[in-house]
């Protein structure tokens, strides 16, 4: 099968490996798309990521082979999966309590395990679940980071009427931004420096997108907001220095969440938080919420169709890798289809 490989320097080249066969309970799935997520892009130019990577964990596939002890599903289903999965076999697993795996979930292209930038992808039965017909591949594939949003604004003390800031309108940005507005904030602000992606955040709800270097936030929040800022800031860019301007802004008294992924040391004031008494929260994942993320994908509740701006061949992956949520470019969401130019 043909894959997006990761070389010395961070660049990527498109070749033949050899095809996945599943064991146990695992299936093999032919990826229709794999999402480029911004996390990858973060761990990509600090250079952490291992040469030899397959990279890719925003997926929907059909599966097309199975594992002799796999059970409830059949070859021909479309499903989304996790981005990681049990060993399958510690005694735990053999057991079926795969959240107690005992040598730890492995992450697709983080872990020696192959991700969905390739023509197929070998996963776990445990970490499946059928897409439904009324929801697009698109939709379907974007399942995890909608969990991801999903899960930072249930984590967050988020209540009806709150004032509501997301720095970084990047897909985990907007994510949370539909799942905060199912939450009926008074005002959900949105703060990014790219046009495009204000845009994209305009066209999902928000009550009004800034770009930081036009605009005195601070001096924005005093003037619109009761307690002097928002009640709850998302930190989504995982930029260096915004998780600082977030512990400005915030209410005394407020929540700054942190779903957002920066790989670089940075420096926060904690004289600031003290004065202040803000709580600064950190959200990962959210695995129990990969069914219900599906079901509002699924009702239309959120929509991360709206956010894809470019789809891509294994071939594209490379230049697509070193530009994508660099100041100018205005892509939000990129799918790799690793279908798409095969010959």
């Amino acid at each position: 099968m043909r894959a997006a490989v990761l070389k010395s320097g961070g660049r990527f080249a498109v070749e033949d490996v050899p095809d996945p066969v599943p064991a146990g309970r695992q299936a093999v799935i032919r990826v229709i798309y794999c999402g480029i997520c911004g996390s990858d892009l973060h761990a990509l130019r600090a250079g952490t990521l291992p040469e030899g990577a397959i990279l890719g964990h925003e997926i929907v596939g059909e599966i097309t082979a199975l594992g002799p002890e796999a059970r409830g599903f059949e070859v021909g289903d479309r499903v989304t999966t996790l981005s990681a999965v049990p060993c399958d076999s510690c005694p735990q697993c053999e057991k079926g309590m795969y959240r107690s795996c005992e040598k730890g979930w492995q992450v697709f292209g983080y872990t020696g395990l192959a991700g969905g930038y390739a023509e197929y992808l070998l996963t776990h039965t445990a970490v499946l679940l059928k897409a439904p017909e009324e929801l697009s591949d698109l939709g379907a594939a974007l399942n995890e980071p909608s969990m991801v949003g999903l899960y930072a604004a249930r984590a967050s003390k988020v209540r009806v009427g709150d004032n509501v800031a997301i720095i970084g309108a990047g897909p985990i940005g907007l994510l949370v931004l539909q799942s905060v507005l199912l939450m009926n904030p008074a005002n959900c602000w949105v703060i990014e420096t790219s046009a495009g992606r204000r845009a994209k955040a305009l066209e999902l709800g928000a009550t009004a997108a800034f770009d930081p270097t036009d605009i005195d936030m601070a001096a924005f929040f005093l003037a619109n907001c009761d307690m002097g800022g928002p009640d709850v800031i998302f930190e989504c860019a995982g930029a260096k220095g915004t998780l600082q301007r977030a512990i400005e802004w915030v209410r005394a008294g407020g929540q700054v969440m942190v779903p957002g992924v920066n790989m670089e040391e940075d420096e926060v004031s904690p004289l600031t938080m003290v004065g202040k008494e803000c709580e600064v929260k950190a959200s990962l994942g959210g695995m129990d919420l990969f069914r219900p993320a599906l079901d509002l994908l699924s009702k239309g509740k959120i929509q991360p169709e709206a956010m894809v701006t470019k789809v891509i061949g294994l071939d594209e992956v490379d230049e697509v890798c070193q530009t994508l949520g660099t100041r100018g470019d205005d892509n939000v969401k990129v799918l790799v289809a690793p279908g798409k130019g095969a010959k």
